[in-house]
């Protein structure tokens, strides 16, 4: 099931982001901008300073770790430097069913990316941090399915319906929405196209 944020989170509407992305930054810019035009009741801010972000994006150029009060994350075993995927690795309450944080790592030797791929990789990375969720919860179409493959400078699912395009533009599945909806209840938008805490990794 679905993590929610803590509920004076949840009602700022708001989950903050620090992008340390490197050579991906810009794309993680583009990515919160088209992130927020999703009908989802959250958007996602830039932050300035670290310490004080929900979601921290990192590039990955091999194994990595990343600490955040007492707790630590890791990239994981299956994790490609060289191949198109994310991982999160959400930070929950060990006393109550809240997230506390999220560290997302993106892979830094992929070669030659284009823009389009990287957003939707960002964008897919970035409902795991902000709905809490876990593979567990991906969706059978759309942003948020488990596999994709490249297609046209961009990506699409690997078992698509017949005449579906590669994103972006984005599309989100009905799973997917219904999940969001749970975890950031609220007047959804139309769709124009540490120690105390423990890790699950999505």
């Amino acid at each position: 099931m679905p993590i929610p944020w803590p509920k004076r989170i949840r009602d700022t509407g708001q989950l903050t982001v620090f992008n340390d992305a490197g050579v991906w930054a810009d794309s993680v810019d583009a990515a919160m901008k088209t992130f927020n035009s999703l009908p989802f009741s959250v958007q996602l801010v830039a932050e300035e300073k670290e310490t004080s972000a929900n979601i921290v994006v990192l590039l990955a150029n091999g194994p990595q770790t990343y600490t955040h009060e007492g707790t630590t994350a890791q990239t994981g075993a299956k994790f490609k430097f060289d191949e198109l995927h994310g991982q999160t690795s959400l930070f929950q309450s060990s006393r109550r069913n809240e997230m506390l944080f999220a560290v997302t790592f993106l892979p830094g030797k992929v070669p030659n990316p284009t823009h389009g791929q990287k957003e939707v990789i960002i964008v897919h990375e970035f409902i795991h941090a902000s709905g809490g969720m876990g593979n567990d919860e991906h969706d059978s179409i759309g942003i948020f399915v488990g596999y994709m493959q490249t297609a046209d400078g961009g990506m699409i699912e690997y078992l698509h319906d017949e005449g579906a395009q590669p994103m972006p533009p984005i599309r989100v599945g009905p799973r997917t929405l219904t999940k969001m909806q749970t975890v950031w209840p609220g007047v959804q938008r139309p769709m124009h196209h540490s120690a105390r805490g423990t890790i699950r990794v999505a």
